[in-house]
């Protein structure tokens, strides 16, 4: 398997006090860096398969309680104004949803004052602390959940289930690849992470075969992609919503195939929710296959046969 991490794709963002302590980790290490999180008045911290560490001036991983580089408000703000490109209005939208989506398919998770009006998330607005969430291409990390479920070919109405950064967009990215590669695929990467497409141009390996629908909602870019581009499967991350719900069972009709993810850490989990529910009663997935988190994110817990009858 080979692995390609985007962690020096987002160095630029990080102002110079941050950035060049960054920049110092070793490669090596920086390489299997997951999150990088920020808090104002707290260290910086580096997220692994090991756990969390302080990463300290000299770019060294220290404990998680030791002393390190304390983000301020101004660092704070200049970061913030980095991840926006400087233009908050055109991102307004993803900063309403909580995140913003940086070159290389890293996404930065915000908190921070909600602005409300109308009863309404308009923005947000003294943000407190961001999580960038590294984004890596690891080719060839679907091939274990391809022999467990019977090759690609077995693909059709499949879940990919498990609690956030345990691997699912890692794992459904290299899906498209496999099966881009033999089958016309549709990606709707809504929040760009999928592909990280860049002025139209996918910068992973999605495969020679698969159009990506960069940022469109997923409700309509599921109905777009049926409409005009006839795929055989149809790709796309965390699915729960009404209205995605109603795209997907309007495109099974097609005939086109489904391949997801869901937030769910146990069979029960899944069934309870009421959209997934909803798609399990009419047959549009068939298989679940649930992730393990932490050191072992990426890993497969477990693949059940999805029954209709427990709902």
């Amino acid at each position: 398997m080979n692995t390609q991490s985007s962690f020096r794709q987002a160095l630029p963002y990080f102002p110079a006090f941050l950035q060049l302590p960054l920049s110092r980790i070793p490669t090596e290490r920086a390489a299997q860096i997951q999150e990088i999180r920020l808090r104002i008045g707290r260290p910086m911290h580096a997220v692994m398969k090991g756990g969390t560490y302080t990463v300290i001036q000299d770019g060294t991983l220290a404990a998680c309680s030791a002393s390190g580089l304390t983000v301020t408000r101004p660092v704070m703000d200049a970061l913030f104004q980095n991840l926006c490109r400087h233009s908050l209005h055109s991102v307004q939208n993803a900063v309403r949803q909580g995140f913003l989506t940086i070159a290389g398919g890293s996404r930065a998770g915000l908190c921070g004052t909600a602005v409300i009006q109308n009863h309404t998330l308009e923005s947000v607005r003294a943000v407190s602390g961001i999580n960038l969430r590294i984004a890596s291409e690891r080719t060839g990390c679907a091939e274990p959940l391809l022999n467990r479920i019977g090759g690609a070919n077995a693909c059709g109405g499949l879940l990919l289930a498990g609690p956030p950064s345990s691997g699912k967009t890692t794992i459904l990215r290299d899906l498209a690849r496999i099966l881009g590669g033999q089958k016309r695929v549709c990606l709707i990467d809504e929040r760009g992470e999928l592909a990280a497409s860049d002025a139209g141009i996918p910068q992973f390996a999605v495969g020679t075969q698969t159009d990506v629908f960069d940022g469109y909602p997923k409700a309509e870019g599921i109905a777009i992609a049926v409409r005009v581009m006839s795929p055989e499967y149809i790709i796309c991350d965390e699915i729960g919503g009404a209205s995605e719900t109603d795209a997907i069972l309007q495109a099974l009709n097609t005939g086109v195939q489904f391949l997801a993810s869901v937030h769910a850490s146990t069979e029960d989990e899944l069934y309870r929710r009421p959209q997934i529910a909803k798609l399990i009663q009419t047959a549009a997935f068939r298989t679940a296959v649930f992730l393990q988190s932490g050191h072992r994110c990426g890993e497969i817990a477990s693949v059940i046969r999805i029954r209709r009858d427990k709902i």
